[in-house]
């Protein structure tokens, strides 16, 4: 399956969003494992991810939303990553 990325509106202040409040979500395989990853970033290093069978179905039910907070990170799952 190919890569998908798309970017998302944050409803929060953070440092490190980019230009309009917007953080970049990524759906990827990882090549060694085979496991999927949808992958949430911003500036400055700053990163969240879900990793597993459902993270196709992660990366869809935020393209469903028209902002988000941390409040849907922590429901959906999202953890640190790296």
């Amino acid at each position: 399956m190919k890569e998908k990325h798309c970017y998302i509106r944050f409803n929060e202040d953070l440092h490190v969003l980019y230009d309009l409040r917007y953080i970049r979500v990524s759906l990827f395989t990882f090549t060694d494992s085979g496991e999927r990853c949808c992958h949430l970033s911003g500036q400055g290093n700053w990163e969240l991810s879900y990793t597993g069978f459902q993270a196709d179905e992660k990366f869809e039910e935020l393209l469903t939303l028209e902002e988000v907070s941390w409040d849907d990170f922590e429901r959906m799952g999202f953890t640190q990553y790296g």
